[in-house]
């Protein structure tokens, strides 16, 4: 076995593909550690050293300990730093709580030179909407008519130059919180009442977008050199026409696998390592007439659905990718 481990950053509340991920890397005999971020720093500890000594030590919820230098790769998963503090701290408490339990843990995985899928920073760097198309359009990939602006002049010209039909969408994972109840803004068209909002885009840019016909809609995910690849026919689920997010568990039974061009397969995955990525789950829409139009892709993109009710083997590669980089 070898005696480096992988430490997967994740929540408590995490979906079942950290199991299958532990799983997988166990036959290659490698232990899996699990780090739920939201316990950090009220049940996990760390002691970093620097000076007369030089070590640094993780302890989990478990009691159990690792050192810096038995890690030998991480997957950083998904991070929720704080969610476990107390609820009666005050907000501008909490905010610097949580802001210096931040620094502190990307600062423990900063001085980790291993292999991680992938790097705190990258993904930062890669969650550009605006990178994101810049550099697909250097690969040779299609992407749709796209302006991101806070001129309402522009959005207007925009609007016309489509006839109209244009859609809005964020550029930022978004919310809105009212009698605690969460609303997610998702992809919506642009109406022409929406006009005579236009002026509000002084106050926050927003990001518009050529509504296209739609075939198909796909979900590509990459992990190192492999793609995995399903489809829907979002047209069968009106409301979830604009975006599948909507409803997106009624739809998971209604996607099925789909074979990505060779051609197209290989600039996606050069689009990824470009933004400095061995991991992302990228958006397309088939058109009618057949044309691949990128939207976007999510450096830390959901994929479990597609594992269970695709068969798409994805927690087995994601495990093989992380034991083949492993440091020794």
């Amino acid at each position: 076995m070898n005696n480096k481990v992988v430490l997967i950053i994740t929540h408590s509340n995490d979906n079942p593909c950290i199991a299958a991920v532990s799983e997988h890397l166990a036959k290659h005999g490698i232990k899996a550690v699990r780090l739920n971020s939201d316990l950090f720093p009220t049940k996990i500890k760390i002691e970093s050293y620097q000076g007369t000594e030089n070590e640094q030590i993780l302890t989990l919820e478990t009691g159990e300990q690792y050192n810096l230098a038995d890690i030998g790769a991480i997957w950083y998963r998904r991070f929720h730093i704080g969610r476990d503090l107390p609820k009666d701290i005050d907000r501008q408490t909490r905010d610097a709580c949580i802001e210096e339990s931040k620094r502190t843990l990307l600062g423990y995985f900063d001085a980790l030179d291993v292999f991680k899928i992938d790097d705190y920073w990258a993904i930062r760097r890669a969650s550009s909407k605006e990178l994101q198309l810049i550099k697909a359009r250097e690969h040779g990939i299609d992407i749709p008519d796209t302006l991101t602006t806070n001129n309402p002049d522009a959005a207007l010209n925009f609007y016309h130059k489509h006839q109209g039909n244009i859609i809005t969408k964020m550029q930022t994972a978004f919310a809105i919180y009212a009698d605690g109840k969460e609303s997610v803004v998702f992809t919506n068209p642009v109406k022409e009442s929406d006009l005579e909002n236009l002026a509000d885009l002084r106050l926050c840019p927003m990001q518009f977008q050529q509504s296209l016909q739609k075939e198909l809609e796909l979900r590509a995910t990459v992990v190192g050199n492999n793609v995995f690849c399903i489809a829907i026919d979002s047209n069968k689920f009106q409301t979830e026409n604009y975006d599948w997010r909507r409803k997106g568990s009624t739809t998971l039974e209604a996607w099925f696998p789909y074979q990505l061009p060779d051609e197209e397969t290989q600039k996606l995955i050069k689009l990824t390592k470009s933004l400095g990525l061995n991991y992302g789950a990228a958006d397309y829409i088939l058109t009618p007439k057949g044309e691949l139009k990128f939207l976007e892709i999510n450096p830390c993109g959901e994929f479990y659905w597609a594992e269970k009710y695709q068969k798409q083997e994805i927690c087995a590669a994601i495990a093989n990718h992380l034991a083949n980089n492993i440091t020794k």
